[in-house]
């Protein structure tokens, strides 16, 4: 994460610590991912006790995450940031 916005010259880092909010933000991003392949996952293939399906889902759900691990810290950075900075085009 660059110090400066190449663009605009803004300081990306308010304060010490300014970041850390972003781990608010990017375990909302989870849950709701998380929440979204339960739903989709019972609606489609169902839940059952007598069989292995949660821990599909939760293999599957895991696997997921992981690969959108970057994407999900990336923009819980710029939720975080957008709640801060208002944004003004230039010229």
């Amino acid at each position: 994460m660059p110090v400066y916005c190449t663009v605009c010259q803004l300081k990306f880092e308010k304060e010490t610590g300014f970041w850390w909010g972003t781990g608010y933000v990017s375990y909302a991003l989870t849950v709701a991912v998380s929440m979204a392949t339960f739903v989709a996952w019972y609606i489609l293939i169902g839940m059952s006790v007598q069989d292995n399906r949660p821990f599909y889902w939760l293999a599957f759900n895991s696997l997921l995450l992981l690969v959108l691990l970057p994407y999900l810290m990336r923009l819980s950075r710029t939720l975080w940031l957008t709640f801060f900075v208002s944004y003004k085009p230039l010229g």
